[in-house]
């Protein structure tokens, strides 16, 4: 059956159908910022990092402000009215010239090289998440 709707109604059911999957999208961005913040901890990781040398402190150091950096590494989703956002950081004073490098140090990005690998996994969550909550919308 064809359901005739005005612009108004239209415009309306378009609005509760998107306050609707607010929640979905949170949970999938928080899914999903988990994801990448696993991968950028275990880029600061030596063994299992895929750089020459990990960015990471010797215990031994005693200069070393613990914890390590890969152990304060931390995603946060953030709700702004309609938009939602996932950020992954640390807040290590140092984080930015590792990330970046320096003139002595090439850099090591792995933040940015965990959000590149992750990128797929990411936009499948985030799919899977909408998705989900379409249907349930719409059924």
């Amino acid at each position: 059956m064809v359901q005739v709707l005005t612009v108004e109604q239209l415009q309306a059911k378009l609005r509760r159908l998107s306050d609707a999957q607010l929640p979905a999208v949170i949970a999938g961005m928080q899914a999903a910022v988990l994801n990448v913040e696993a991968c950028a901890r275990r880029n600061c990781t030596p063994g299992q990092s895929p750089y020459a040398k990990a960015p990471y402190s010797d215990d031994r150091d005693p200069n070393r402000e613990p914890p390590h950096m890969r152990d304060t590494i931390e995603g946060k989703v953030t709700v702004k009215g309609s938009s939602v956002q996932g950020t992954v950081g640390t807040p290590k004073h140092y984080a930015l010239p590792v990330h970046e490098g320096t003139s002595k140090m090439e850099a090591r990005p792995f933040i940015m090289d965990a959000i590149k690998e992750k990128d797929v996994e990411t936009r499948a969550i985030l799919s899977k998440a909408l998705e989900e909550s379409l249907r349930r919308e719409c059924v």
